[in-house]
């Protein structure tokens, strides 16, 4: 009886470990997500010239993705990578920098209706920056044994890094016209093409009926995002090709659930 509790007890330890470590690893990607989606609200907000509204939502949202990495880094605290760095303090630094010039362009925007196009630059470059280092997190987590990606998880947050590059692209276009420099990214037909390919990779087969459901909801909108982002003299439709985007987001995360 005492072998059988003690092996009951080590199996639970180790599950609770794994669920703990998967844990991690998802908050740590979701992280990178909520990040990119902070960079995309704020050109939305800039293209629209400063609506009140979209203010509102995101300095909301702003909150939401700072206990998103307030969490990851609590989870990141005690953990040892494959370097000499501290991850927890690498993305506590990424974060305050991406943060204090978030607040900074929506300040401007708030007093002055126009941002600082230099500051607007470095913004976009701290996101890249942190999105980079969570990235690299997510690696080593994986390399470690500590956790492995399923391969519908993998091809859904594919379709995620894709889908939310080629809305940067399309934003960007947008706030152009309001002062927001243009990035050196990937060419947006190119990332269009990536992306319907991944669509067309998934087999339909392997989806229970709820995951088809989401997967055919993303197929119709993307035709709309994919018409407005190749067609550079489409008259520019950012609150739709915004809100199409986080709906996909979430089917996409829907697919990968079920």
């Amino acid at each position: 009886m005492l072998l059988l509790r003690s092996l009951i007890l080590t199996l639970f330890v180790g599950f609770s470990a794994q669920a703990s470590s998967n844990s991690l690893e998802q908050n740590v990607f979701d992280l990178s997500v909520g990040v990119k989606t902070l960079l995309l609200r704020y050109y939305h907000l800039q293209a629209d010239e400063g609506n009140q509204q979209l203010l509102n939502e995101l300095n909301r949202y702003l909150l939401v993705v700072g206990e998103q990495q307030q969490n990851v880094s609590n989870e990141l605290r005690n953990l040892k990578l494959n370097n000499d760095n501290n991850p927890q303090q690498s993305v506590d630094s990424h974060w305050q920098k991406f943060r204090s010039l978030m607040q900074q362009n929506i300040h401007e925007i708030e007093v002055n209706d126009f941002p600082e196009l230099q500051v607007v630059a470095m913004m976009r470059d701290a996101s890249s920056a942190m999105i980079s280092e969570l990235e690299k997190i997510g690696d080593e987590l994986r390399q470690n044994g500590e956790f492995s990606v399923s391969a519908i998880e993998d091809w859904t947050r594919s379709q995620k890094r894709l889908l939310l590059g080629i809305t940067e692209r399309y934003l960007e276009r947008a706030a152009s016209s309001m002062g927001a420099p243009l990035s050196n990214g990937q060419d947006i037909n190119q990332l269009c093409q990536e992306f319907s390919a991944g669509l067309n990779s998934l087999n339909s087969a392997d989806l229970n009926a709820s995951a088809l459901a989401s997967l055919q909801r993303i197929r119709s909108q993307w035709l709309f995002i994919e018409k407005s982002a190749t067609n550079v003299e489409a008259k520019l439709v950012p609150f739709l090709v915004m809100r199409y985007t986080s709906t996909m987001v979430d089917q996409l995360s829907r697919i990968a659930a079920s």
